[in-house]
């Protein structure tokens, strides 16, 4: 599963801010800004600590799904108790041994599977057993599909709730320090050859200390 990490941009909304300025813009000089975004990505806390959930959150679905995956050939009842045991706190030796029975055990019908594919004629019981492990493999794999788009649709939402979160504190953040230096627009510094007052440390200075709050 790829890796995805929060990004930053200035949003339409805050840009639409220089267009809608207090009187006082309007009879001074005016003034403009820029803002290091790559710095703010880098040093903005609450947001390197939302990029940690978000990757935690990716993680532990990639590790549910995967331990799934493992147990596939397991009966309905082995499954549950799998499942039981991997939810469960700390693990004990215990328990650590009968999971890596259960998957043994999956590993096991996995190769018996294979081998009664290869046979070109099969025993009444062969046959049978291969009908119960094929029945169960194709349940099982259209449960891990469709488990597989849920985490995604997930962890897609999850993205964009973290995402807004994120964009808008600072848009926020910018907008109060604009207010404070009386600034007509704020431009992202990268776009910017030269000139502009650089806003990032005050940004920076207000989103931090809301975050350390």
């Amino acid at each position: 599963m790829k890796r995805v990490f929060l990004c930053l941009a200035l949003g339409a909304a805050f840009m639409g801010f220089a267009m809608s300025m207090p009187a006082w813009a309007e009879a001074d000089v005016p003034k403009w800004g820029v803002i290091d975004m790559e710095r703010l990505a880098i040093e903005y806390q609450e947001m390197q600590r939302l990029n940690q959930e978000f990757q935690d959150f990716q993680r532990g679905q990639e590790i549910e799904l995967q331990e799934k995956h493992t147990a596939r050939l397991l009966t309905d009842a082995e499954s549950q108790e799998f499942a039981d045991l991997s939810a469960m706190g700390a693990p004990t030796d215990v328990r650590t041994q009968r999971l890596t029975e259960l998957r043994g055990l999956s590993d096991e019908r996995e190769q018996r599977l294979l081998e009664l594919r290869k046979k070109d004629e099969c025993t009444e019981e062969e046959a049978a057993e291969r009908q119960e492990l094929e029945a169960r493999y194709e349940a099982r794999m259209a449960e891990l599909a469709a488990l597989q788009a849920k985490m995604k649709a997930s962890r897609v939402a999850k993205y964009e709730d973290l995402s807004k979160l994120v964009a808008d504190s600072v848009d926020n953040a910018i907008k109060a320090v604009a207010e404070e230096q009386k600034l007509t627009l704020v431009l992202r510094k990268d776009s910017v050859m030269y000139g502009g007052v650089d806003i990032t440390e005050a940004v920076l200075a207000k989103l931090n200390a809301k975050s350390e709050k």
